[in-house]
């Protein structure tokens, strides 16, 4: 068997409330393509916990933001 290479790991630590936020996100968003249910609206608090988590993620990952602070823009899929 070949040797092969080891996967980086990719590491970012949560506050609980923060997790939690992003728990029920992804099961929304499943259940949203599974089943055609409605998405949530996220409260302020909320949106802004998980823009500091794809903020901390892209930086991880080395992936340039795709636009600063500029409002109003679409977002672009990233991977």
């Amino acid at each position: 068997m070949r040797d092969m290479p080891e996967e980086e790991e990719v590491v970012l630590r949560l506050d609980r409330p923060t997790a939690t936020t992003l728990a029920d996100l992804i099961y929304n968003v499943g259940e949203h393509q599974a089943a055609g249910m409605p998405i949530a609206r996220l409260s302020t608090d909320d949106s802004e916990r998980l823009g500091r988590v794809l903020y901390d993620l892209w930086r991880a990952l080395g992936i340039p933001l795709p636009y600063g602070d500029v409002r109003g823009r679409e977002p672009r899929r990233r991977i």
